[in-house]
């Protein structure tokens, strides 16, 4: 193993315990950026933690008495003495050299930790593991030093509502309602007012629902018609598959037909206007079937980089790989729901994951899913700033009703940021697309009724 001197500054570290000792309000500053494990030495962590204790007990109001009593109660006499704190004392100091010392001690932890992890990659790579699982881990632990060593930054009250009145102000001028990213499904954007930058959304249902058909319906219409560069990551269908299937939806020819080449010479035309007007769409497609959260993150700020991408699709949730296995199941999709979330937030955009249901949907009479059916965890529901879930009453009835035919219901279950609701949309079996339906959105109240505007006839775009 590479023999490496880890960095230190022992007079930096003196310096912060001496001042601690001998001005004990000084401990609140201190403690506002090192914890014991940033002290290289375990003579200085052992004073650090005992100070600390004795601050949270005493307060300021302590001498060199108490100070003894607490080093023999804690066992510490072979660690630590008062003749070593008399010796700190007098090398305490204050100000902007405390200042110093403390910014001095924090940057060598964090290189420190920068060269145990390296250490820690090099014996990992002895043991020949997925190139996945070596960027996990390095991720991982380059975000917690990100975060424990770069300085957190507060925002004044004022200056936020600043902020908030500028986007008011600038929504309020827009010629759309809208304020969001459109789905191009006009009840729903109504209800939810677009997707939202730095929104986690969770587009579930069980097989059979359409939700990847719904999925890219959205994709195709942010392309399309807001001109947004969009990345789909289809773990599930191949590129060749999600792309007749967009032809399809688009040209209006049944998905079948496509599949068997069974087509007439007017068809083709139909067919080649609707290639040659999605080829227009700046839309990328990663079919890749063993992708990683990291993975994703990775691949996605480099498309944000250079190309300032728009929206992130995800089919779906369930089949991202996990680089380091974990207990159960259920905490592999928790982590990654949360790897999902912070990705939304740190690249300001909307990720759109779809996500199965578990199959106690089918036990119940009201085949309605709920919240509670997010198949493997509940982190899932926890994370989603938006939940939406597919469903169609047909698919589970050998005589529909005549309002049941060709109609999905579009639940918003749960919204952050507004109401929840039901949205009917036209399901076209044939092309598997989704269309508007022009009857009106259901809303629930506080109570959980639902009530519905039912003046406009159901016509189809």
């Amino acid at each position: 193993m590479v023999e490496i001197e880890l960095p230190h500054s022992e007079i930096a570290e003196r310096a912060i315990i001496g001042s601690m000792i001998l001005e004990p309000d000084n401990i609140p500053l201190v403690l506002e950026h090192l914890s014991e494990r940033d002290f290289y030495f375990e003579h200085h962590r052992a004073f650090f933690s005992l100070l600390c204790k004795i601050w949270e007990d005493k307060g300021r109001d302590w001498d060199d008495v108490v100070l003894r009593d607490y080093i023999v109660k804690n066992g510490l006499s072979a660690k630590i003495s008062l003749e070593m704190a008399y010796a700190l004392a007098k090398e305490g100091t204050k100000g902007a050299l405390l200042e110093e010392a403390i910014r001095s001690v924090k940057e060598k932890s964090g290189m420190r930790t920068l060269v145990e992890l390296s250490l820690e990659v090099l014996k990992r790579v002895k043991q020949e593991p997925e190139l996945g699982e070596i960027i996990e881990l390095i991720n991982e632990k380059v975000q917690e030093i990100s975060e424990k060593h770069v300085g957190h930054q507060f925002y004044h009250i004022r200056d936020i509502i600043k902020l908030v009145l500028e986007i008011i102000e600038q929504n309020r001028n827009k010629d759309r309602i809208v304020t969001g990213k459109q789905s191009g499904f006009i009840e729903l954007d109504q209800l939810t007012n677009g997707f939202q930058q730095s929104d986690y959304i969770v587009i579930a249902a069980r097989p059979g629902m359409g939700k990847s058909s719904f999925m890219l319906s959205i994709a195709l219409n942010m392309a399309l018609e807001e001109r947004l560069p969009v990345v789909i990551y289809s773990l599930e269908m191949s590129k060749e598959q999600l792309i007749m299937r967009a032809l399809s939806m688009h040209s209006g020819i049944a998905l079948q037909k496509l599949r068997n080449g069974n087509l007439i010479s007017s068809e083709m035309e139909k067919l080649h206007a609707a290639a040659l007007n999605l080829s227009r769409a700046n839309i990328l497609i990663d079919d890749s079937a063993t992708l990683t959260a990291t993975d994703i993150r990775l691949r996605t700020r480099k498309l944000k980089k250079e190309m300032n991408i728009g929206a992130i699709f995800i089919d779906y949730l369930q089949l991202i790989k996990i680089a380091q296995k974990r207990a159960s199941r259920q905490e592999e999709v928790a982590e990654t729901s949360r790897n999902l979330k912070s990705l939304a937030k740190e690249l300001s955009v909307p990720v759109i994951a779809l996500a199965q249901l578990s199959r106690q949907v089918e036990h119940r009479a009201d085949k309605r899913p709920q919240l509670a059916d997010l198949r493997e965890s509940g982190q899932i529901e926890q994370d989603a700033d938006l939940v939406i879930f597919i469903h169609r009453p047909e698919y589970y009835k050998k005589k529909p009703l005549p309002e049941e035919e060709g109609v999905a219901e579009i639940i918003v279950a749960k919204q952050r940021q507004g109401p929840t609701g039901i949205v009917k949309l036209a399901f076209l079996k044939e092309t598997t697309g989704f269309k508007n339906l022009q009857a009106g959105i259901m809303t629930f109240d506080s109570d959980g009724d639902d009530s519905s505007d039912e003046d406009m006839d159901i016509e189809l775009d």
